[in-house]
């Protein structure tokens, strides 16, 4: 193995720089993942120009996937040259969300990309039990959308999305598709709907055939008359947008739920008619947070991995970029700045 590597590491608050740094070194129970592609994620965007990690310098990165190059001395030898997905956190294992299996709550979590290093360079070192393993015939590139895949799956299952059901999905973003995508395999009927549409296009591509491009059509209006006025059972909003959350009410039917995903940039501030219709309606609002990767009574991973097989839950039509590693903030910038169009942006060392 080489003794240095590329990488993209954060120093400061808009300030990623590539550079040579050290391969990490493993402990016993640790692998060397040589990455094949890592997603810029949208919560990517603040963590290097704006809010910065918990600690410099950091390799960003948390959506990323590779072959196992490495082992530790306590890891099970069948494990190299695997291809593999990466869980990005890490539990603590000891504090009472842990005894439950309720990870994404942990007290003490490590997480790679933002409180360790990450996937924005060759190598990532990682905990062998945060390994997802890819079988053969899958494309290793599709192992970095497991990751916003599994958070989807803990959205709509967490909303208690069920078949029958109307389904309203509000920014087309990775996350929300792969919301859509989820609602549509869980039996729901789902109108998609985005400002972009270039965006919606994909979606109907997708199966989604009531997308709709709120920049040109009528959301509210179109959704009222497909479902005879009553409204949909839920709405997920991922786009962010305090102009959406709002609008959820008004197209919610009586006990429907709201589902929380997208993170806005800027203070929401919730109108009174909204407040009125949550009470009247009696309305669920549900926040969701991270993903799902115990074991049981099902592990969410394994069923992300599944569909992603089998063709239910489709990545190539969404990916829209695939840039070397000396090119990420690049990418950052395109994503922050909105100077070109884009989908999923994918950052791929191999192309250096």
């Amino acid at each position: 193995m080489p003794k240095t590597m590329k990488a993209a590491v954060l120093h400061g608050i808009d300030d990623l720089r590539y550079e040579d740094v050290p391969v990490p070194e493993l402990g016993d129970h640790d692998v060397l993942v040589k990455i094949k592609a890592c997603g810029i994620c949208g919560s990517d965007l603040p963590r290097v120009l704006k809010t910065g990690t918990y600690h410099f310098p950091t390799i960003p990165g948390h959506e990323f996937g590779g072959e196992v190059v490495e082992l530790g001395k306590d890891v099970n030898p069948e494990y190299l040259h695997k291809n593999v997905a990466v869980i990005p956190l890490i539990p603590c294992h000891h504090c009472k969300p842990c005894e439950v299996g309720d990870y994404a709550q942990c007290e003490h979590y490590d997480f790679l990309g933002s409180r360790n290093d990450g996937g924005f360079a060759e190598y990532v070192k990682v905990p062998d039990t945060n390994l997802v393993f890819v079988p053969d015939g899958l494309d290793p590139e599709a192992a970095a959308f497991l990751e916003p895949i599994s958070v989807a799956l803990h959205v709509v299952s967490n909303n208690n999305v069920t078949f029958g059901e109307d389904v309203a999905v509000y920014g087309l973003g990775a996350i929300g598709m792969f919301v859509a995508q989820w609602a549509k395999a869980f039996g729901a009927r789902v109108f998609a709907i985005d400002l972009d549409e270039s965006k919606v296009e994909i979606a109907k591509s997708l199966g989604m055939k009531d997308a709709i491009c709120s920049s040109k059509e009528d959301a509210v209006a179109i959704i009222k008359e497909k479902t005879n006025g009553e409204g949909v059972d839920a709405v997920f909003e991922a786009a962010g947008s305090g102009f959406v959350f709002n609008q959820a009410f008004e197209i919610l039917k009586n006990k429907g739920r709201l589902g929380c995903v997208g993170r806005p940039v800027g203070d929401l501030t919730v109108t009174n008619k909204s407040f009125e219709a949550m009470l009247r309606k009696q309305i669920t609002v549900k926040g969701t947070w991270s993903f799902e990767f115990k074991s049981f009574p099902h592990n969410a991973w394994d069923i992300a991995l599944a569909a992603l097989r089998d063709g239910t839950i489709q990545v190539a039509p969404i990916v829209s970029h695939r840039i070397p590693l000396r090119d990420t903030y690049k990418g950052i910038r395109i994503m922050a700045d909105k100077t070109e169009p884009f989908f999923k942006i994918l950052v791929e060392p191999e192309l250096d």
